[in-house]
């Protein structure tokens, strides 16, 4: 979903970019390693201030940063970081190759994606074995506080289908993650922060394996 005028504004202003300087990226720092000579990804860059951040704080070699917004996209290429590659792009449908990133951010937008769970597949399918998600986020339960319920009427968001933070979770285990951070804070509003690696298989995977050894058994020598 692209941002309404009022989250717009809320995204784009100086007290926003001080908090996700000196509390947000901060904090996941503390959890997630440098990046350093590896290539990432950002879902929903916006206008390429969290990118910046990125470079800055987890020295990775490229970051490709891309928003479903052509005008966000238009601010951020203003920037000029030869780093950084900004591009027009849905989460859902990612026009990058299997296994091509080290790590993908996602700072706050997976929580405007009615089917998040096709995002987590694509992202999934572009991350490398081993490879890690970075994820701070909202869930249903922000807008169940009292300032929640205020952001609820003034913003615009696929409330239906957004998931709890348990779910959240549960998803990723079942499409291949190992959940390695998990932590929920309450700053003025609630968000999370979540780490998950990527399996180099799945259970789907091992079941196909099984399956094949049944029909197909090794002949005794």
């Amino acid at each position: 979903m692209k941002l309404n005028k009022l989250e717009f504004l809320l995204m784009n202003n100086p007290l926003r970019k001080l908090l996700q300087k000196y509390v947000e990226i901060r904090r996941i720092r503390k959890y997630a390693h440098s990046f350093a000579d590896k290539k990432i990804l950002e879902i929903g860059c916006g206008s390429g201030y969290g990118s910046g951040l990125i470079k800055e704080y987890f020295s990775p070699r490229k970051i490709y940063a891309t928003d479903l917004d052509k005008n966000m996209i238009a601010i951020a290429k203003k920037k000029q970081d030869r780093t950084i590659y900004f591009s027009v792009m849905d989460a859902t449908r990612l026009k990058f190759k299997d296994k091509t990133f080290d790590a993908i951010f996602d700072l706050g937008v997976i929580h405007h994606i009615p089917n998040w769970r096709d995002c987590l597949k694509e992202l999934r399918r572009v991350l490398k074995p081993r490879g890690q998600i970075i994820i701070e986020d909202f869930s249903i339960e922000t807008f169940s506080t009292l300032f929640g319920r205020i952001l609820k009427v003034c913003l615009k968001h696929p409330y239906n289908s957004m998931y709890t933070e348990e779910k959240f979770i549960k998803y990723l285990k079942k499409i291949g993650f190992t959940i390695q951070v998990h932590k929920s804070f309450h700053f003025g509003i609630r968000y999370f922060i979540i780490i998950a690696q990527k399996k180099s298989y799945t259970s789907s995977t091992v079941l196909l394996f099984r399956n094949h050894a049944t029909q197909h058994p090794k002949s005794e020598l």
